[in-house]
């Protein structure tokens, strides 16, 4: 009996040591407040929806949650900050998905999509596609794409800059349909949608946003939605995927931290931006907005952005765009 009291106390012992070991770096974390890096302007739409979050994360934290916004580079030049930020879980990153799977692949950037980050979790994805003024002839995308073919390089089109996701969605289009159509870049969605609108574009590719209350008036005719999943304000439009493609644009609001920061901290933000983003004051934003709301885990997201990192550096490398651009 002495022999088996013995080797319990061992047991216990070890458990012990490795119940202290994986708490160290926790120790009623957090202690102090925590600061979220955003990629977008204050007073954006993603700002708002931000701040719109960083409000209830603060309760179930029990600390001040402060943002400090750094604008630029499309969201991505705030991604360059997480070599000089200490990885303890007090400083977050939240910008657009394709900063990490899509952004390395267009220039020099000062991060490693799959080296440095710990993602977190999404809170929205933003629904693409393709929408073109409702005087045209064309009612469907199939029609569209019949128009093309017989009238190549004719059709002008319209997205938020080359190399964007909506972009390499539309030239990928074009190489699976032997077609040719000219790619008008813009600087910004406002930009675009004017565009649109004066009647200097065919169509154009872009997140759904404001320009859903031309749909609504009948001024803007949807086409295709550009996503793998049905859309929230428009659920009769075909996805791209459901008309037999292989690739679709895949975007949302991600949240990070760097990815030397301890695991069990991990857990504890992961946990609390989960309730966050679900508070009834973080979803009435995200319908204010027209976001759809689409929680994911950190497990689901690094797969998801893993994924595409790969897919688009490969379509990037076909297209000879970005870093492949001779």
């Amino acid at each position: 009996m002495k022999i088996y009291a013995f080797f319990g106390k061992i047991v216990i012992g070890i458990i012990s040591v490795i119940f202290l070991w994986a708490t160290a770096g926790v120790a009623g974390f957090p202690e102090r407040p925590i600061q979220v890096m955003a990629g977008w302007p204050v007073g954006s739409m993603n700002d708002t929806m931000d701040r719109a979050i960083t409000k209830p994360l603060s309760k179930i934290l029990g600390q001040p949650v402060i943002m400090q916004n750094v604008p630029g580079g499309g969201g991505a030049l705030v991604l360059g900050r997480i070599k000089t930020e200490k990885p303890d879980g007090y400083t977050l990153f939240q910008t657009g998905l394709p900063m990490y799977s899509q952004t390395p692949w267009t220039r020099a950037v000062p991060y490693d999509s799959m080296k440095d980050f710990a993602y977190l979790v999404q809170h929205i994805r933003y629904e693409h596609y393709m929408l073109c003024n409702s005087d045209r002839p064309w009612k469907t995308y199939e029609e569209l794409i019949q128009y093309v073919k017989k009238n190549p390089k004719t059709i002008r089109y319209g997205t938020t800059g080359v190399g964007s996701s909506t972009h390499i969605m539309l030239e990928y289009l074009a190489i699976k349909e032997g077609m040719q159509w000219t790619h008008v870049p813009y600087n910004s969605t406002p930009e675009l949608v004017s565009a649109l609108l004066g009647g200097h574009l065919d169509f154009a590719a872009l997140p759904l946003a404001a320009e859903l209350e031309f749909i609504k008036t009948g001024r803007f005719r949807p086409l295709l939605n550009l996503t793998d999943k049905r859309m929230q304000h428009l659920p009769d439009l075909p996805t791209v995927m459901e008309k037999g493609y292989d690739f679709n644009v895949a975007s949302s609001a991600t949240w990070t931290v760097s990815a030397k920061t301890p695991k069990n901290i991990q857990q504890i933000l992961e946990k609390a931006l989960l309730q966050a983003i679900s508070s009834p004051e973080a979803r009435a934003c995200f319908t204010a907005l027209n976001r759809t709301y689409d929680p994911v885990g950190s497990e689901a997201l690094t797969k998801a952005v893993f994924a595409d990192y790969k897919k688009y550096g490969e379509l990037m490398r076909t297209f000879k765009l970005g870093i492949f651009k001779k």
